[in-house]
């Protein structure tokens, strides 16, 4: 589901896998040029390469088969298309909502990539909050939508015969309770056009901007998704969240109050957990998703107990 993409380089990768997407796809020969050299970052839901190609530098995005029809690639096209008129996202250079194959050129960054920070800066704190204030406010309507208890209910009905796992959710139908206990009485919230994913590995920091990168879970949703996501895979400090939520609001967003961003944390790491349990459950790499899993229940648990 809803998971940071991993930003380490991994090794040169062979060229075959690039060839046959351009055999595939022949206009990527007239937008790209011939594909020389591609190196291989490794990703949970997608296998993303930077290209050396005949007319520049690319990163080419191609989804894991594993991930066929989870995601709803034409909503993602149009949602990209709009953050990039808003100058929010990089601009497609390439994109087919059939396969899910994505290209838009390399852009520089400046210093560490965020996932790789032992400490997030404040400058990358107040960019991220200027973005997402600027991406909430823009008005634009954006397909699909994320609504974390249906997502919640809908993980949590999955797994409930899952063999081995019980002990792995336990306490997190709690989280799927907070619900009634929230909003009742409350007419809810405003849904915002929302990345969906501004974790680390989706964050490029330039010299000029940050960019947000990955949009395939971009959909309407309530803001303060959005913000405690952030703030939780960006492992922000205080002093971070702070500026993070300061420089958000400055841009006219309306900020959701401190309790409402609480249960919000506890829903995003219930949802990221559960997400975890499902790869498990679909027999992926046990050695990857239970320690990922374990670390997202823990903090949902302790958003809980500050709840009580």
């Amino acid at each position: 589901m809803l998971v940071p993409q991993l930003s380490t380089d991994a090794p040169d990768a062979t060229l075959p896998v690039i060839l046959e997407t351009f055999e595939n796809h022949p206009d990527l020969h007239r937008l790209c040029g011939m594909p020389l050299t591609a190196t291989a970052f490794p990703g949970l839901t997608n296998r993303v390469f930077r290209l050396e190609a005949g007319k520049g530098t690319f990163f080419l995005r191609l989804p894991r088969l594993e991930e066929a029809g989870s995601i709803d690639r034409k909503a993602e096209a149009r949602n990209l298309s709009l953050a990039a008129d808003a100058c929010l996202a990089v601009p497609p250079v390439f994109c087919d909502p059939g396969t899910g194959v994505l290209v838009t050129r390399a852009v520089e960054v400046s210093g560490a990539p965020a996932g790789l920070l032992g400490q997030m800066p404040h400058v990358l704190a107040q960019a991220l909050g200027q973005a997402l204030g600027r991406l909430h406010g823009s008005g634009a309507a954006f397909e699909g939508r994320l609504d974390p208890d249906c997502v919640l209910q809908a993980q949590w009905q999955g797994l409930r015969d899952a063999a081995g796992l019980g002990a792995e959710m336990a306490g997190l139908e709690k989280v799927l309770k907070l619900r009634a206990t929230v909003t009742a009485g409350s007419a809810g919230p405003v849904y915002v056009p929302s990345h969906g994913d501004p974790s680390p590995g989706n964050c490029l920091m330039t010299a000029e901007r940050l960019w947000l990168i990955d949009w395939e879970f971009s959909a309407m949703s309530d803001p303060a998704w959005d913000l405690a996501y952030a703030v939780l895979e960006h492992q922000m400090g205080p002093d971070q969240e702070g500026v993070f939520l300061q420089a958000y609001a400055v841009t006219g967003a309306d900020l959701p109050d401190a309790r409402r961003l609480v249960v919000m944390k506890a829903k995003c790491d219930g949802v990221s957990a559960l997400w975890a349990l499902e790869q498990v459950a679909a027999g992926r790499d046990e050695a990857v998703f239970l320690p990922f899993a374990r670390q997202r229940r823990q903090r949902a648990l302790q958003q809980l107990a500050e709840l009580a």
